[in-house]
């Protein structure tokens, strides 16, 4: 009787300390729309171009206050540059649609001069996943 008891106390000893580990294991990652922001602007302040392409349209139309360029990942080409870090990702949606993420502060350099404020990167679902198609944000010198 008492190893019958001992191997219960066993057993739920074990499960209790198995349990949060099997718990962490299922705990998901990011959503992906923010998975594919967080990608996108990790490639593009680090000018990985490759990794940059999965995630973003062949062209991607910058707007940094008043000025528009354009990043084209294929070609390796951009002509303002995302300075890191980043913080505050959001998900914006239109009618429960999700149409872009919310960026608190991000910095940019266009010459030699640096702008920061807050942002916007826009996002179509294709397939399941999402693309960047554009940036726009307002700025502060």
């Amino acid at each position: 009787m008492k190893m019958a008891r001992a191997g219960i106390f066993v057993s739920l000893a074990l499960g209790m300390g198995l349990a949060p580990r099997a718990a962490d294991a299922q705990q998901p990652g990011p959503p992906p729309q923010i998975q594919t922001t967080q990608t996108f602007l990790m490639t593009w302040g680090g000018q990985k171009w490759d990794e940059m392409k999965a995630v973003t349209a062949d062209k991607v139309m910058v707007k940094v206050g008043p000025g528009v360029y354009m990043l084209e990942p294929a070609a390796q080409k951009s002509d303002v540059q995302l300075a890191l870090p980043f913080r505050g990702l959001s998900t914006l949606r239109t009618d429960g649609k999700i149409i872009g993420v919310k960026v608190d502060d991000m910095a940019f350099k266009v010459g030699d001069k640096e702008m920061r404020g807050p942002g916007t990167v826009d996002l179509k679902e294709e397939n399941g996943g999402f693309r960047v198609t554009g940036v726009s944000a307002s700025t502060q010198q």
